[in-house]
């Protein structure tokens, strides 16, 4: 079989965890090259994975490859994607997509234009679960959407805070560690718990529902952070359903997370929790369609993005966050922060 020329642009915490690893130990992708800025780190990377090819300047390596992962902090994505596709590469990029929307759609132009795969880290949405609720929901089996309620409670504040010492006893090296400043430093993220949570939420959404906002109100509360730390947001779809999106990062360290959802249709109800890994379907006429549980490894597949542009690359399956409803992610986050601060609400020019 053929291998998918693979590169990883970011050698941060997430890069070094999960998608460098998946992979190397993909056998049907070779990952040739990877890149970043700091040459101290890369170098670490390198001899630790034993990758050969390492560049400063990601741009040296874009010829090399069939597609790369791009990990880097958010404020970086736009323009390292955008030259990614120019070169005739595949990207996926973590979440946020890009810190604003005319450049997340200008990605999605550029990527239809010269067709090829784009896909965003929402990782949630590489489950079963979300493939049978998408499934369910978009063939009208439970009718037409009328409210979405949305909940994404985090442990995640010490990112916000720059905590340097709250990752201090995690075993491994220290590139494996987050870099502080890119949760915590508005100039780098964009925002806190909206950016960096609400992202991966609201993907959800769009992606099942094929639906998109035209109207947002929201309130968010950065406390003493730099960055926003709790967000309540409510919001118009443009099927004229209402849906609510609330979120924090201050859930205590052992403390339950809560990240679910339920879509309310005309015609029945579901009910995802996607932290535990449950999920159900509640239909008009009273059956229940239980999902079976998602197993430890299924509920957040970290290894998972990577492997499915490998195989988009390689023809097979599908992509389960696209562009689009990703680039409709940057729109509902850009207006709801517009909003939070003119304390109005914020129609989105469709």
């Amino acid at each position: 079989m053929k291998k998918i020329r693979m590169g990883v642009i970011g050698t941060g915490s997430w890069a070094t965890q999960h998608h460098i690893p998946s992979l190397i130990k993909c056998d049907r992708a070779e990952l040739v090259a990877i890149s970043d800025v700091d040459k101290y780190k890369l170098k670490a990377v390198s001899s630790y994975y034993g990758i050969e090819h390492t560049y400063e300047n990601y741009k040296d390596m874009l010829d090399l490859v069939d597609g790369v992962v791009i990990a880097v902090p958010h404020v970086h994505h736009y323009e390292i994607a955008r030259n990614a596709l120019n070169a005739e590469v595949s990207v996926l990029i973590e979440k946020p997509m890009t810190l604003e929307s005319k450049h997340a759609w200008d990605l999605v132009k550029i990527s239809e234009e010269r067709n090829l795969h784009l896909m965003v880290g929402t990782t949630f949405q590489f489950t079963r679960h979300a493939r049978r609720i998408r499934e369910v929901v978009r063939s009208g089996h439970i009718g037409e959407i009328r409210h979405i309620a949305g909940l994404f409670a985090s442990s995640v504040e010490s990112l916000y805070r720059n905590e340097q010492n709250s990752h201090k006893n995690a075993v491994g090296p220290s590139f494996k560690l987050p870099d502080m400043r890119t949760y915590s430093d508005p100039r780098i993220a964009g925002g806190g718990q909206g950016q960096t949570q609400l992202s991966h939420a609201m993907g959800m959404v769009f992606w099942i529902t094929d639906l998109y906002a035209t109207e947002i109100f929201a309130y968010m509360e950065k406390f003493d952070l730099q960055v926003d730390l709790v967000n309540a947001i409510s919001y118009k779809l443009n099927n004229g359903a209402v849906g609510t999106m609330a979120g924090t990062g201050n859930v205590g360290s052992g403390q339950d997370e809560n990240q679910e959802f339920r879509y309310y249709g005309t015609e029945g109800q579901i009910r995802q929790d996607m932290i535990h890994g449950k999920a159900e379907i509640i239909y008009k006429d009273g059956r229940v369609e239980s999902l079976s549980g998602l197993s430890d490894d299924e509920i957040y597949p970290e290894h998972i993005p990577s492997r499915t542009l490998v195989d988009l690359l390689l023809g097979m399956g599908e992509n389960p966050a696209p562009g689009i409803s990703s680039a409709r992610v940057v729109e509902f986050l850009e207006a709801a922060y517009r909003s939070a601060v003119l304390g109005l609400p914020v129609k989105l020019t469709l």
